[in-house]
């Protein structure tokens, strides 16, 4: 009883006071620019990671039981569209079960822990055909296998909540920064303005959906999002769901626009279907305020640092 207490004591320290916080896709995109904004925000934490596989509940619940964390930040997860096509059932044993077996063991061995799952807006879906910005009451209609994968855990976490676990779910739409290969839409785009720049392609930009329209936020104040959080200004109810957008929608011709102005170089559009989005969505767009209202959170980093951050980023990759 006394080691409970004391857990539950740690957990509601002040940030500088070693909150113990396993972070599990930590080697990915957003789990590197997370690392580094956990330093900034949280300078006293103690980083739990482990290469373990999450499906395998033994391993996850002797580290846990070993590392007694106190939270939980979970980006782990077969996180392309693409990738899931490809391997549906790795989409389904990482995204679902790999999530289940996680939130479970925090369930029964640290049970006064946070739990942060990042999901992600392409669970609506069908519903972005409305043509509105979504809130969190919009109806769940995924469109392909790992909107659908993460849809499932989405879900899970949001019923073991119901149960005690102290669940929290982030549904992020399009993020962007440095380090994301070209899967990605901004530096998709981005690179080959880079390039055209360079003199390394012709002043012309392939895209597939010139009229697609995506929600962008930048990812260090999607990180920013992650850790409020974590150590939100005051305590959400279990199961809590949240939104992490700008609420801005921007299609792909506008960004391409952009960039090059930024960079200063004309170039022409060129259309090729083949290009298409896997994720078979014609335009994205959230609504933010549930995330501002309860988190104090909204994004401070302007579009044009953005542009001007990614772009540099594509500046010096194709140089080596």
């Amino acid at each position: 009883m006394l080691s409970f207490l004391l857990r539950v004591v740690r957990s509601l320290m002040a940030p500088d006071m070693g909150l113990r916080i396993l972070l599990t896709g930590g080697q990915g995109f957003v789990g590197q620019h997370l690392k580094a904004r956990l330093q900034d925000r949280l300078p006293g934490h103690v980083l739990l990671e482990d290469p373990m596989d999450i499906r395998d509940r033994a391993a996850v619940e002797r580290f846990v039981r070993s590392e007694k964390p106190d939270a939980c930040l979970h980006l782990a997860a077969v996180s392309s569209v693409a990738r899931a096509e490809a391997g549906t059932d790795d989409a389904w044993t990482v995204n679902l079960d790999g999530t289940l077996v996680l939130a479970e063991t925090f369930e029964t061995y640290a049970p006064q822990a946070s739990f942060v799952f990042v999901s992600t807006a392409e669970i609506y879906g069908a519903s972005f055909s409305s043509g509105q910005p979504l809130d969190e009451t919009a109806v769940i209609a995924p469109v392909n296998a790992y909107a659908s994968s993460k849809a499932a855990a989405d879900l899970a976490i949001g019923n073991l909540s119901q149960e005690g676990l102290h669940g929290v779910r982030l549904r992020s739409f399009t993020q962007a920064g440095t380090g994301q290969d070209e899967g990605a839409i901004l530096p998709f785009l981005a690179a080959q303005v880079a390039r055209i720049e360079a003199g390394q392609q012709a002043p012309v930009i392939t895209v597939g959906q010139p009229d697609a329209g995506f929600d962008i936020t930048d990812v260090r104040d999607a990180c920013d999002a992650c850790i409020s959080a974590l150590v939100p200004p005051r305590p959400l109810p279990n199961g809590t769901v949240l939104n992490i957008c700008s609420g801005v929608t921007r299609t792909v011709r506008s960004i391409a626009e952009d960039l090059l102005d930024v960079a200063g170089v004309s170039a022409t559009l060129r259309v090729d279907p083949a290009l298409a989005s896997p994720s078979g969505l014609a335009s994205m767009q959230g609504n933010p305020a549930a995330a501002r209202e309860a988190l104090g959170w909204s994004t401070r980093i302007a579009w044009s640092e953005t542009l001007v951050t990614v772009l540099n980023d594509w500046r010096y990759r194709i140089t080596v």
